[in-house]
This record gives C-alpha cells, sequence and structure tokens, in this order.
C-alpha cells in the first residue's frame, strides 16, 4: 500500500512539482497523473481542435487544455483534458496558474487504468463545483457519454453518431471522425 500525500490547497498550490509530471489534488490528497498513450492525445488533440474551431466560429467561449488545473472546491484540483468555459473570462484568467472559473464543460478521455470508482468521483467533485455537463470520451469502446448529474449519463453517442451539446448551438463531432 501506497503512502498517501495529503495537502491543503494553499500547499498544493505551491508545491514544488517535477516539470515532467501532471498532478492534481483530490480532496487534499496529491494524485500523479500518468502521462497518456498516443490514441489518447490523438482522440484528445481532434476533440479540442474541433472545439476551437466551433468557438472561434461562434466566440461564446473558450476550450482549453489539461495543463491548466481548476479549483474545484477547497481541497479539490482538477485538469480536464478539455475544459469549455462560456463567457468571456480572459482578464481574469490572464495571468492563473490555478483557475478559480469552473468550467460549463470539463471532457475526460478516459484511460484504460481509470477505475469506475476513480470516474464516478471525478463526476461527483465537477457537480458539485458547478460543471454544467461532463464528457466520458472511451477511445477503447469508441463512445461518448454527456453527464449532466453525476448518477446517470445524459445521453451516450456510438456508432455513427455526432456529439452535440445543448451547451454549445450547432456544434457536431462525428464519433468516426473523433476516433479515425
Amino acid at each position: 500500500m501506497r503512502a498517501r500525500t495529503l495537502l491543503s490547497a494553499e500547499e498544493f498550490d505551491n508545491y514544488p512539482f517535477e516539470e515532467d509530471k501532471r498532478y492534481e489534488l483530490d480532496e487534499g490528497e496529491l494524485i500523479e497523473m500518468t502521462r497518456p498513450a498516443y490514441r489518447h492525445n490523438r482522440v484528445l488533440q481532434k476533440l479540442l481542435v474541433k472545439l476551437v474551431r466551433y468557438l472561434e466560429e461562434n466566440p461564446i467561449g473558450e476550450a482549453l487544455i489539461s495543463e491548466n488545473l481548476y479549483a474545484l472546491s477547497p481541497s479539490t484540483r482538477r485538469s480536464p483534458d478539455v475544459a469549455v468555459i462560456l463567457g468571456d473570462h480572459q482578464a481574469e484568467l490572464r495571468d492563473a496558474k490555478i483557475i478559480h472559473v469552473i468550467p460549463d464543460i470539463a471532457a475526460e478521455v478516459l484511460s484504460p487504468s481509470e477505475t469506475p470508482g476513480a470516474i464516478h468521483r471525478k463526476l461527483k467533485q465537477y457537480f458539485a463545483a458547478g460543471v454544467k455537463e461532463v464528457w466520458l470520451v472511451d477511445p477503447e469502446d469508441r463512445t461518448v457519454e454527456i453527464w449532466t448529474g453525476p448518477t446517470l449519463p445524459e445521453t451516450e453517442f456510438t456508432g455513427a453518431d455526432s456529439i452535440t451539446s445543448t451547451l454549445l448551438p450547432r456544434f457536431t463531432l462525428a464519433l468516426q471522425e473523433l476516433f479515425s
């Protein structure tokens, strides 16, 4: 059994992290994140590019990559693979290392090592913080679930479906394109 490292949010926010590693704070526990595999990053890139293009054409917000940490609670910092923040928050985000604006959409590209319990825990944390939608993107099953609460997905996209969201009018992304 590994020793747990417990930190306050202030300690985490000022922690001397190793440059080549990623970390999150899970209700006070320091979590070292594993580096994603090629397929994960390829799907992530396709999702991000499509969202960025959509938001350039429809300037209702911005999509940010997983290098940003979001303060979901006083003891939780998460870095979703893609976060969509609606509205104009550039001025308050300009120099932020820890983002206190809660994303409207948090997209997570699932890794084979993620357990259902860990995923459900993240869902609960996102929704408790005020996230409106969580997109669970599963490259293994080639599916996307959109959750609007922590108990059951609102929508599941499979096969020839295209991702849509009530938060992003006219946004579509074909799963065949996402997983190609």
